[in-house]
């Protein structure tokens, strides 16, 4: 079941990448279903490159095609959208989840060592601690190993940082005898204010993510973004 749901997210995807093929699902939800003649004339191409963008949409089963008299008729499979939705809540669930065990850790006061795109989501989460403070457990290798965890009965037994901008990162996510790599490069170390790297896995569904992590003065502590 997880196969095929990543096969699908991959293909939706991959299908939603193009922004005519974006528009006219944004037709469909507007309108209902519609005929192919009809979406052709909302846009500034051939009726025969309009009906290629649906029959990829097809082949990713976001919309379907009946058949009325001689018109073709597209509508749209929400379901289908439903699993981007799905996948972008999992992703905000992980980073969330990730913030609150830092959040956790610092309200304990553990001691610290020193050293020294078109899709997006965005979490955010204000923190009782110093932005220093906070921006400084997101380089340190220990801090990371007790916070980047994606879910419970899960270690990190691996975590190396090379905390400069053009640096590399490792963290080794471990669930059973499962071993789940992350790496990525530092593009940004503007300390305290924003953070930025490359966020890389054979586990991930896209390829070249980034991570922003943003930290503003609240009035409780720091707000992390």
């Amino acid at each position: 079941m997880v196969e095929r749901n990543e096969t699908d997210l991959t293909a939706i995807l991959k299908a939603t990448s193009d922004p005519i093929r974006r528009a006219i699902l944004t037709l469909l939800a507007q309108n209902g279903p519609m005929r192919v003649t009809d979406l052709a004339q909302r846009f500034d191409v051939s009726l025969n490159s309009v009906s290629k963008h649906i029959k990829s949409l097809e082949s990713a089963g976001l919309v379907s095609r009946r058949t009325e008299w001689r018109e073709h008729l597209i509508e749209l499979k929400p379901d289908r959208i439903a699993l981007i939705d799905r996948w972008f809540k999992d992703l905000r669930s992980i980073w969330s989840m990730r913030l609150e065990a830092l959040e956790t850790i610092i309200s304990k006061d553990k001691k610290m060592t020193d050293t020294a795109t078109e899709l997006s989501l965005e979490t955010t989460r204000t923190i009782a601690a110093s932005r220093e403070k906070l921006f400084d457990a997101w380089l340190n290798p220990d801090m990371l190993a007790q916070f980047m965890m994606p879910g419970p009965n899960m270690s990190v037994p691996e975590a190396k940082s090379d905390a400069r901008e053009g640096g590399r990162f490792r963290i080794v996510m471990l669930a059973g005898d499962k071993e789940m790599p992350h790496e990525g490069t530092y593009k940004t170390i503007d300390r305290p204010n924003r953070l930025a790297f490359t966020w890389e896995s054979p586990f991930s569904t896209l390829e070249d993510s980034t991570v922003t992590v943003d930290f503003a003065e609240a009035q409780d502590g720091t707000e992390v973004t």
